[in-house]
């Protein structure tokens, strides 16, 4: 009886001693703590001046610029006019981004041509760096009958993503 009576104390010391080392090694872990973004993001076209003008194209109004789109209104007489604008994007912000598409509207006018040079989808545009393009408006050469649209509206978008 005393040999029951002995293990019956040992296993319920084993319990404890158990219990006891399970309670120490359990314990609840909090983590606080703040985060805060300090990047900013600012691209916009800050410039759009005539780069050359070809025949007796004109510029009719001011390009309207806002954020990262411009509208153009030039006066084209006659075919082979042109008017190229130089056109200038800078990044303000501390994120660098990419040319994400490039929108252009379609001139409803098969007379007049709308083309930009020096920018492509994905070009790189570092923060606090500028970047300089051009936009021609030109009286088609292929024209050989007065069209009956004598005007289009012209206008481009530049849709900039976070470059990864």
């Amino acid at each position: 009886m005393k040999k029951k009576y002995m293990i019956t104390i040992f296993v319920i010391a084993i319990i404890c001693i158990l219990a006891i080392g399970y309670a120490a090694f359990t314990s609840q872990l909090n983590i606080t703590g703040t985060s805060t973004i300090t990047s900013s993001w600012d691209i916009k076209i800050t410039s759009v001046t005539v780069k050359s003008v070809v025949g007796n194209a004109k510029k009719e109004i001011e390009p309207v610029i806002s954020g990262t789109s411009a509208t153009f209104k030039t006066t084209l007489e006659s075919p082979g006019d042109s008017m190229t604008y130089e056109v200038t994007v800078t990044n303000n912000g501390s994120v660098d981004a990419k040319v994400g598409s490039i929108e252009m509207t379609d001139s409803s006018n098969p007379a007049i041509v709308f083309s930009t040079n020096g920018i492509n989808q994905n070009d790189l545009l570092k923060s606090k760096e500028s970047q300089t393009f051009e936009v021609t408006v030109a009286y088609s050469d292929s024209v050989t009958t007065q069209p009956d649209n004598l005007s289009a509206t012209l206008a481009i978008k530049l849709n900039y993503v976070q470059n990864s």
